[in-house]
């Protein structure tokens, strides 16, 4: 197996201490972590949880210009047709009214004209709250731009899905990627994406409304460096959104070393809200808050059974190893983080640049 193999040593960078805090104060949070995910990295991996910030780390890791190896199967750059706000095709009449029902909000809210839009159909919106949280989860909680200009940074944008949508939704919106093949492909589409690096963007700042970093944070050496940059970047009064595997999910004390949020060697850093509302807070943000979480234990559990069972979580076909009691702890996982947020899969954080 790849992973019985080690990473070359001459590749790896050993820290000694937090990458967030610098604190040398650690325990082993978990040992032995290997690429269940996409397998194709070899090595095995320990993540450690520092004593002072509370964040979980790698050390050892890749260094930066080696770790692209750990990329040569994934999954960023595509768009689930499900997330379209203009769905090509037939629709059937379920999915019509539920299309026409969230396009009519939108396009009020937004000032957008998007199409299958059913008239008056956002009177109903409020019908369904539970669907209208998991939409705004999808805009990624974009306040409307009332008519002015506002521009998006989608930092880490693969090929541009989310761009298309914000422009949909009235923002001047361009993308950032170390990608050369994505950023090549959001080009051609016609989006305004440009390659570069977290940090190190090389863009001008003061220059951006509203910052989002979609399932990134976790990829980089330099969380903080790069919070710090995108908080320059940021116009005064701008937001800054953040999601990310959540280091206090249910699913991890249910899994362990096979839950799918760990997915080692990519993932470098992952944080509990209270640890990374504390960072954005120290580092100048305000109004830190965490958002109510949506349900999406179905993703994490599904694919972390698989890799409890030693599967591919990717290939097609049932989840081995799934059963109604399952079902059930999805559920209950689900329900849980409607009621506390803290226990949610993934965080998703907003922080505003004083105005």
């Amino acid at each position: 197996m790849i992973f019985d193999d080690p990473w070359p040593e001459n590749e790896l960078e050993t820290l000694g201490a937090c990458p967030v805090c610098q604190s040398s104060d650690r325990t082993v949070l978990l040992d032995g972590l290997h690429d269940m995910a996409f397998r194709v990295a070899p090595g095995r991996w320990t993540m450690w949880r520092c004593g002072g910030c509370k964040a979980a780390y790698l050390d050892p890791r890749p260094a930066a210009a080696f770790i692209v190896k750990a990329y040569e199967r994934y999954y960023t750059h595509g768009e689930s047709e499900a997330f379209r706000l203009d769905p090509p095709g037939r629709l059937d009449t379920r999915t019509r009214i539920i299309t026409g029902i969230r396009n009519s909000w939108l396009n009020r809210r937004y000032g957008a004209k998007l199409p299958w839009a059913l008239p008056f159909g956002w009177l109903l919106a409020g019908l369904f709250a539970g669907r209208q949280r998991r939409v705004e989860q999808v805009i990624r909680h974009l306040p409307p731009t009332k008519g002015q200009k506002r521009i998006l940074l989608d930092a880490g944008c693969g090929s541009g899905d989310f761009l298309r949508m914000a422009g949909q939704l009235g923002y001047q919106a361009m993308g950032l990627d170390f990608d050369a093949e994505a950023v090549a492909r959001g080009k051609a589409a016609g989006l305004d994406i440009r390659q570069g690096s977290l940090p190190g963007t090389g863009l001008a700042p003061g220059s951006v409304d509203y910052i989002t970093v979609s399932h990134v944070l976790e990829h980089l050496h330099d969380p903080v460096g790069t919070l710090k940059e995108l908080y320059g970047l940021l116009k005064p009064g701008g937001c800054l959104w953040i999601t990310q595997p959540n280091l206090s999910a249910l699913g991890l004390r249910e899994f362990g070393v096979a839950w799918r949020g760990l997915e080692p060697p990519r993932h470098l850093t992952l944080f509990e809200p209270a640890g990374l509302i504390t960072l954005l807070t120290g580092l100048g943000f305000e109004r830190v808050s965490l958002y109510d979480a949506v349900p999406q234990a179905e993703f994490y559990y599904r694919q972390s059974r698989a890799q409890q069972l030693g599967q591919d979580p990717y290939q097609p076909g049932p989840t081995p190893g799934w059963s109604p009691e399952w079902d059930a702890k999805v559920a209950a996982a689900d329900a849980a983080a409607a009621q506390d947020s803290r226990l949610s899969e993934a965080l998703t954080i907003s922080a505003w640049k004083p105005a």
